[in-house]
């Protein structure tokens, strides 16, 4: 028993040191991703740069590093606890989230998390991401903050390259409307077009598994979610989005303006493995579940 609690602390504290670290430096960072092309490193004719054209989102994107991720909404960019005097007062969400339905208050009261000021014991929680389910969207947008995306175009399409989990999500830019009654996907069906410099996607049939964000804020199947994006120059994006979800809250959720940069470099590979989860839950969640029991 003594050397499975020592592997775990010897385990547990390994892994604190290196999220101090790979929080310390996200990809907001420019010139930073571990195990990525670098851009000297890659072939000249990929390392220039191009000429900057508003309707072009091609290329790498995650927000510029910023503190306290683990206690920001992802739809409000600001900290959501307001009594803590160290906040600046700009930086305090006062709107985050609307108010919630009796179907979302309860949906929401049964997602157990690991952060923010309803958060469980680690072996407690039931965050999909735990067991390598999908995020959904726009939870693996979010992860920008940690994690890049990738935007792909092509003539009738736009592709959004998720790192975390190699999730690819399609929007469609062939003229086609919105489904009548689409089958629940983890991403959802989204079509864009462009209004002026801003794309413009419209998305819905979203699955109800997935979560928001990482504090548990649910959705419905009824989710409707509008995305603006402006490419304002050529190293900067913004992002203004609407969540209107009748059946989980009472009015539209308006986020703030996220901006997302390019980070200077190539994403990687960076896939969920059931049996690195499973080795997780084995060498700390198991083990400190053992020691709450009596």
């Amino acid at each position: 028993m003594w050397n499975r609690l020592l592997h775990s602390i010897v385990l547990l504290t390994a892994l604190l040191a290196f999220s101090r670290v790979a929080f310390a430096q996200t990809y907001g960072t420019p010139g930073y991703s571990p195990g990525a092309w670098k851009p000297d490193e890659l072939p000249k004719e990929l390392s220039q740069p191009k000429p900057f054209n508003a309707h072009d989102l091609s290329g790498v994107w995650s927000t510029p590093t910023t503190p306290g991720y683990f206690e920001r909404h992802s739809l409000d960019d600001k900290w959501i606890d307001t009594k803590d005097k160290k906040v600046p007062p700009q930086m305090r969400s006062n709107t985050s989230p609307p108010p919630m339905t009796e179907w979302g208050k309860a949906k929401f009261e049964a997602n157990k998390v690991s952060y923010g000021p309803r958060a469980v014991e680690p072996e407690f929680n039931n965050d999909p991401v735990s067991q390598c389910e999908p995020l959904g969207f726009p939870r693996d947008l979010w992860e920008a903050n940690l994690r890049p995306f990738e935007f792909i175009q092509t003539s009738d399409r736009v592709l959004q390259h998720m790192q975390y989990h190699d999730t690819w999500r399609t929007i469609w830019t062939d003229g086609r409307a919105l489904p009548k009654d689409p089958d629940p996907a983890w991403y959802g069906y989204s079509i864009g077009k462009w209004d002026g410099d801003t794309f413009v996607v419209e998305s819905i049939g979203y699955d109800d598994r997935t979560w928001i964000d990482h504090f548990g804020n649910p959705h419905s199947d009824q989710m409707h979610l509008v995305e603006r994006y402006r490419r304002v120059d050529k190293d900067t994006l913004k992002l203004d989005m609407t969540l209107t979800d009748p059946k989980t809250y009472t009015k539209p959720w308006v986020a703030d303006t996220i901006t997302f940069v390019n980070p200077k470099a190539a994403i990687f590979e960076e896939i969920c493995s059931p049996s690195e989860e499973r080795r997780f839950n084995d060498d700390i969640r198991d083990e400190s579940k053992a020691k709450t029991k009596p």
